[in-house]
């Protein structure tokens, strides 16, 4: 065997070894269950996570007590939606397109709380390869932002904890591809 072709089936098997340790570091943080406010939820979709369109930056998952209230993601019914990142990114993104998409969504009512989200978006961190954010939607308590598992900042109100569920699900979504794998039920 030739040295170049033994060069390539090695960077071939690098490649391979990554993208397996990627995935299984990704299953390990979207496990099929998760517990929120002493409530099971099941794992009912997952997706791609993606920038502009493209770059991979890791996973996203909806936990519910019924996987068939992906047909109706905004009922007041606990859920989770977990984002297990394979990327840095700043906090400043997250806090520029939740803005951005919740006001594209909300029209009017979005100024109206304004404050409201941009206090809750204060709670968002740098994140770096390996960082999960979790949303949990409670109808009594509203949305709780946790940083692998510490809690960042909660939006009281149930009513707007719901509403910033618009950035991924509303008519405008931040990616439409992330939108349709999440409302899709992932096969058994």
């Amino acid at each position: 065997m030739g040295k170049k072709r033994l060069t390539r089936l090695m960077s071939y098997q690098g490649l391979l070894l990554f993208l397996l340790s990627t995935m299984v570091n990704a299953t390990e943080q979207l496990p099929s269950q998760l517990t929120s406010e002493k409530v099971a939820l099941s794992r009912c979709s997952e997706a791609e996570l993606k920038a502009f369109r493209w770059i991979h930056v890791g996973y996203a998952a909806v936990y519910l007590q019924s996987c068939d209230g992906l047909n109706d993601i905004f009922s007041e019914t606990p859920k989770r939606l977990r984002f297990v990142y394979e990327k840095s990114i700043p906090a400043k993104a997250f806090k520029e397109a939740s803005e951005e998409y919740l006001k594209l969504n909300l029209g009017q009512q979005f100024e109206g709380w304004r404050a409201s989200f941009a206090e809750f978006n204060q709670g968002y961190r740098d994140i770096k390869d390996g960082d999960y954010y979790d949303l949990i939607y409670t109808p009594k308590q509203g949305l709780s932002l946790f940083l692998n598992d510490t809690l960042m900042t909660k939006l009281d109100d149930p009513v707007k904890g719901l509403a910033y569920f618009n950035i991924w699900f509303g008519k405008e979504p931040f990616s439409t591809d992330l939108k349709r794998s999440l409302l899709s039920p992932q096969k058994p």
